[in-house]
């Protein structure tokens, strides 16, 4: 099976080149499209690794880049196709990894160029410019480029600007461009924005970055914190509790902890997780997300996205790297295995779980190759985490 799968996927990916998919012709060695890569790539994927060859064979078979951009992402694969692809071709030193990593990556700095002097195309564009940058950032990593430090830095000068004229906290859009996920999560990534450029880039702007960054969740910290409950609110606009908002502030937090060694943030991330324990279904190990039940067509509560249990995941790999408590890590391999065994339909991850069942395609979303990125992204993230330390 194995070698029939590597054969198609060779088809597929040549049938891409040859129909018009111009960025492949390039930038894709056709040595790439020969030989079994595609198991020995999965070879270092420790958790759910057939999941993760199937989940990249398709990705890279089905689903067509354009000018670097992937069809069906909704923005998440600017982020998580350069992290995974560059991340995960250089640790394997796999080349046909490595060319469609840098193609993602050549697409975040032509979107970047091509609204950051555009006021109106800047700001409608802004959650997927948001991703573009955040992978722009990871990218840094494994190809150092002074030129992308300089596309990064026009994004967040702006956006940062514009958080400033909001104080911090944009609540009063929350009915508008932040409805569908929340003003706290929202405003989260661009606090995790700033500090991953502190911990990746660093110098005298990571400095103003981190500065920022911390500015923000303290501004989080007064004006969305809910001290009783010890939880985020998903808005100003309400109590109900959300996942989003919650594993977002729990990555911020880890991250300005990582970057100050203040115990007082590690110790909200924790604490913050603990409180979030009344989403998550015991039987199958996954948190509820309700902020788009409704949207989806939902009639009960058991209702669960596949980016939320990512972002879940996500939060949880950096408290179990910054406490070295096994259970964190423990708990990131039970949702991924929901996510696995629950969301996972003809070698794909779908978008959700609804009232008890996979989404389908007569849903209003079936499909998102962005998050099956996060996917393959979250399960090379926690291949490579470091081996335990404390347990509990």
């Amino acid at each position: 099976m194995p070698c029939i799968r590597t054969f198609a996927m060779a088809v597929a990916v040549a049938v891409l080149i040859g129909c018009g998919a111009a960025v492949f012709q390039d930038v894709v060695d056709p040595a790439c499209l020969q030989g079994s890569w595609l198991g020995d790539v999965a070879g270092v994927i420790s958790l759910e690794a057939e999941t993760f060859e199937s989940v990249l064979f398709h990705l890279l078979a089905d689903v067509p880049m354009t000018d670097g951009d992937w069809a069906e992402d909704f923005g998440d694969a600017r982020f998580y196709a350069p992290a995974v692809l560059l991340g995960l071709g250089r640790q394997t030193d796999n080349a046909c990894l490595l060319a469609f990593g840098r193609a993602s990556l050549d697409g975040n700095r032509r979107l970047v160029r091509d609204t950051r002097c555009r006021l109106l195309p800047f700001w409608l564009q802004l959650p997927e410019l948001v991703m573009a940058t955040f992978g722009l950032i990871e990218g840094y990593q494994h190809e150092a480029n002074a030129d992308d430090v300089a596309l990064i830095d026009s994004v967040l000068d702006r956006i940062n600007a514009a958080l400033e004229a909001f104080d911090l906290f944009p609540d009063a859009l929350s009915d508008s461009v932040l409805s569908l996920y929340g003003s706290t999560a929202q405003t989260a990534a661009l606090a995790a924005l700033n500090l991953r450029y502190a911990l990746q880039i660093g110098g005298a702007r990571g400095r103003e970055r981190l500065a920022f960054g911390l500015r923000v969740i303290e501004a989080l910290d007064e004006r969305a914190y809910d001290p009783v409950r010890g939880v985020y609110r998903f808005s100003g606009a309400t109590d109900v509790l959300h996942l989003y908002p919650n594993a977002m502030m729990i990555t911020a937090n880890c991250l300005a902890y990582e970057a100050t060694g203040s115990e007082g943030y590690l110790d909200r991330a924790a604490s913050t997780f603990e409180n979030i324990q009344g989403l998550r279904d015991p039987g199958r190990g996954n948190y509820r997300s309700p902020y788009s039940a409704d949207l989806m067509g939902a009639t009960t509560s058991d209702y669960s996205t596949l980016s939320s249990q990512l972002y879940l995941i996500t939060a949880l790999c950096l408290l179990y790297e910054n406490t070295g408590q096994v259970r964190y890590r423990d708990e990131a391999a039970n949702v991924l295995h929901f996510v696995c065994t629950h969301l996972r339909r003809d070698g794909r991850l779908v978008h959700h779980w609804i009232d008890g069942r996979p989404a389908g395609r007569d849903d209003p979303k079936y499909y998102c190759s962005g998050c099956n990125f996060h996917a393959l992204y979250v399960m090379w993230y926690m291949s490579n985490l470091p081996s335990e330390r404390v347990s509990g």
